[in-house]
């Protein structure tokens, strides 16, 4: 492989294209995927997978933060939904989640599952410059968790979800400086 940021990274394992869809666990990132015949998995510390383009992470790693020490958590939450709110009106395509508090209830169970299980049963999809194309709330769980995290490559665009993104879309700039 010739990226350059699969060089700090570890190959834990190969899978093949039945194993990719369950690690990916996103039916609809997944049918924007080329086929191959097998995939390349491997792991990193989850610093190393962090973007400005990804602002997203950092919100949600403020409230991972927020969550687990019991400190700002109000405040943590108004911005989480903020983003949320700015990113997709709070509907998920799939249709898993549809409203402010299925968004929380579905970030504070995965909070939970990932602090008692780690982060096993799935990968972060990445591009080939190494930006996240999916996976920012697992990702920022890692982050605050110290876990490491599994990821494969793909060739698809970079998400370019920056601070800019957001504030043009209506979340407050005084939520920025907070972040």
């Amino acid at each position: 492989v010739e990226l350059t940021h699969v060089s700090f990274s570890k190959l834990i394992r190969i899978v093949d294209e039945n194993d990719v869809n369950k690690l990916i666990n996103n039916q609809y990132i997944y049918s924007l995927l080329e086929k191959r015949k097998q995939y390349y998995v491997y792991q990193c510390s989850p610093e190393k997978l962090t973007s400005r383009y990804r602002y997203d992470v950092y919100v949600k790693y403020f409230y991972v933060k927020s969550y687990i020490e019991k400190d700002n958590y109000d405040l943590a939450k108004k911005i989480y939904l903020s983003h949320i709110k700015a990113f997709n009106n709070f509907f998920e395509p799939d249709g898993s989640k549809s409203s402010p508090d299925d968004f929380i209830d579905n970030f504070n169970i995965l909070i939970e599952s990932i602090k008692a299980e780690g982060l096993n049963k799935t990968v972060i999809p990445i591009s080939k410059t190494g930006i996240p194309i999916d996976g920012a709330h697992r990702l920022a769980i890692c982050l605050y968790l110290k876990i490491k995290v599994p990821f494969l490559v793909f060739d698809l665009l970079d998400a370019k979800y920056d601070r800019e993104f957001f504030v043009s879309r209506g979340m407050s700039d005084n939520y920025c400086t907070v972040i």
